[in-house]
């Protein structure tokens, strides 16, 4: 049977308030009671009772990151740092992914409602204002990423795309390219409209009038068919 909090407690000859302390790794804690608490969590192989500790205190540990697809190679390392930055504040992660499914999206909102996550980072399109609604009047606090506007409970992270994308653009004219293609996100979402809009834009002005420009979604086999159908022309990127 599982040791709870208060026999750590007598076994280390403290509170369990100052157990409590020590595992939630509260500063002003003698290193000799530190000590002797830890002493005893690995002896009794004490391991904490999140949902406890929630009904407890009323707040829960979880903080969550819902992405598009775990497939997609760019969405590991915002996991890993994601999970790196919970984790060294002492929280937990709750993962979800979308599909880019509707269905799936709406779940995903009810599954943060019922886990009383602290807050999400979104990281995918497919959230829309009603599910953002629902998960601020829980009071759950949203991040996104160059989706939203920053209100109560929502903040927003913009990234200035242009520059980036002119330095791109420097970088195949120097190479000396001369014909340039695009294959741009969703015709729907509002990032992949604007690097598109870029994109035409800085090219035209170095004449690298773009042909042809392609939209697909974010899933690797899309991004594969648009490659094929870019070259499968006679006049191919060159």
């Amino acid at each position: 049977m599982p040791y709870t909090m208060k026999e750590v407690a007598k076994q280390a000859g403290v509170s369990p308030a100052t157990v409590c302390r020590v595992l939630n790794k509260v500063h002003y804690i003698a290193p000799e009671t530190e000590r002797r608490v830890l002493e005893a969590v690995r002896r009794l192989n004490y391991v904490k009772n999140v949902h406890a500790r929630r009904l407890a205190t009323g707040r829960s540990d979880l903080f969550a990151l819902v992405i598009s697809e775990i497939a997609n190679p760019y969405f590991p390392e915002i996991i890993r740092g994601f999970q790196a930055a919970a984790w060294e504040r002492n929280f937990d992660v709750l993962l979800c992914n979308t599909e880019y499914s509707p269905v799936r999206t709406e779940a995903v909102m009810r599954k943060l409602i019922e886990s009383d996550v602290r807050g999400v980072a979104v990281m995918t399109s497919s959230f829309g204002t009603q599910m953002t609604a629902q998960l601020t009047a829980a009071g759950i606090g949203l991040v996104f990423c160059n989706l939203d506007q920053s209100q109560r409970l929502i903040s927003n992270i913009s990234i200035d795309y242009e520059r980036g994308i002119s330095q791109a653009i420097e970088h195949v004219a120097a190479l000396g390219h001369r014909r340039v293609a695009i294959i741009a996100g969703p015709s729907h979402n509002r990032t992949a409209i604007t690097i598109r809009q870029a994109l035409v834009a800085g090219l035209s002005q170095r004449d690298l009038h773009p042909f042809p420009v392609l939209d697909c979604d974010y899933r690797v086999d899309a991004g594969a068919s648009a490659v094929r159908a870019v070259l499968s022309r006679r006049n191919y990127p060159a």
